[in-house]
């Protein structure tokens, strides 16, 4: 029998038993290999790998990256140079760095101090690379390619890496089933060559430690209110005015963000709550259709905001809900708290923002049922009007959260 099998499946691979089958696929686009070639540089430089600097991408994690990135090289004062390994810069990329960059081409063995390189478009064309290299990476794809043309640049050139940094904000594995890519996320954090562990929050620190998880070095920084977003909130007299409003963070393609999950629940809060008919609920983080809660009311979608749209938004909102089925805790309900809003949230692990400030409510199980009902006994509690206490001062003001730069500059050496 087993015979017979293999005798088929040989015959189907040579094409002698022609069926109709859906194509497999077989690609696992992220990792599509980065090539180095040798250069000499006098100067030391720092890179960071990103998937792009399009403003319609520039948030969150990138968003980040750059900030520590720059933060970084102003520390150094080593070149730099940003490769975009996603998307190509767009126009108004370009107008927005053309002032601080040179744009230069992977061919281009260029001297300039301070660079950005198109690499997405990759097939047979190589970066130059120099023993006077540093690297920074964010997104487990980055930090797999460049450590995968490492041990590639090595053999051929006996170059080894100086100490990669990897910025690592989230658990990303978890961003996708057990699977492939989640193997290949995991195999990021486990390179044996030595690399410098930044985590956005001790929190997410903590759960790789729990988790078995070993780095050369580690570091971490505390999240920090934005300051458009800062100067809105200091802008606010000690009572602001609340409507019967509810704001969530709705990210419907983003799965550990559990869009579905805050539908169900709120499509049992509407029939709890009495005075529904004068309550609006609003999902602010990616447009999509509105939502028909039953009961007369709906889910409308006000998309991404420009921060001053958010601020107005966090200001005038009562209560909030914003889950994170990761232990990273997201930025969300952190800013909706010092904005006054009763924010529902999820712990995780070993994440749990109740001392964060008065205004986060914590919950362990995030049923629809037992929800609804923590979300009803919040909006029962309703006043126009609230006392602002300023709460969190070292979210709200810390000047300086990457403090540990000098430490890093030493490692280097």
């Amino acid at each position: 029998m087993k015979k017979d099998f293999i005798k088929r499946a040989i015959r189907k691979a040579a094409n002698i038993v022609v069926e109709e089958t859906t194509p497999l696929d077989t690609n696992i686009a992220e990792i599509t290999p980065y090539t180095f070639r040798k250069i000499e540089r006098k100067t030391s430089r720092i890179n960071l790998l990103v998937p792009s600097i399009n403003p319609e991408h520039v948030f969150g994690g990138i968003s980040t990256a750059l900030k520590f990135f720059e933060a970084f090289v102003k520390i150094t004062g080593y070149d730099s140079r940003i490769i975009l390994v996603d998307a190509p810069p767009s126009e108004e990329a370009k107008i927005q760095y053309h002032d601080r960059y040179v744009f230069v081409e992977p061919e281009e063995d260029s001297t300039k101090e301070r660079q950005i390189i198109p690499y997405s478009n990759r097939f047979e064309r190589s970066i130059p690379v120099s023993e006077k290299e540093y690297f920074i990476f964010t997104g487990w794809w980055t930090a797999f390619c460049a450590q995968e043309a490492y041990r590639k640049f090595e053999k051929e050139y006996a170059i080894r890496p100086n100490p990669f940094i990897y910025l690592i904000q989230d658990y990303e594995p978890g961003f996708y089933s057990w699977s492939s890519r989640y193997l290949l996320a995991d195999a990021s954090y486990k390179d044996p060559y030595p690399q410098i562990a930044v985590f956005n929050t001790g929190l997410l620190r903590d759960y790789f430690i729990q988790n078995g998880y070993h780095f050369s070095w580690m570091f971490s920084f505390e999240p920090v209110l934005n300051e458009t977003l800062k100067k809105h909130l200091y802008s606010l007299k000690d009572t602001v005015k609340k409507k019967k409003q509810i704001l969530i963070y709705g990210r419907p393609g983003t799965q550990r963000n559990a869009f579905k999950l805050i539908v169900a629940i709120l499509k049992k809060w509407v029939w709890l709550q009495k005075d529904i008919s004068e309550w609006e609920i609003l999902s602010a983080g990616e447009t999509h259709e509105s939502v028909d809660l039953g009961n007369g009311k709906s889910l409308c979608s006000v998309g991404k905001l420009t921060l001053e749209e958010y601020a107005k938004v966090l200001e005038e909102s009562y209560a909030g809900i914003s889950l994170m089925a990761s232990p990273h805790p997201s930025y969300p309900p952190l800013e909706m708290s010092v904005f006054g809003v009763k924010v529902i949230t999820n712990t995780f692990a070993n994440k749990d923002l109740k001392n964060f400030n008065d205004n986060i409510v914590s919950i362990d199980s995030v049923s629809p049922d037992l929800t609804a009902q923590k979300l009803n006994e919040i909006c029962q509690l309703y006043q126009p009007e609230i006392s602002l206490k300023r709460t969190n001062r070292e979210y709200c003001e810390n000047p300086n959260p990457f403090s540990f730069l000098e430490e890093i500059k030493k490692i280097l050496g």
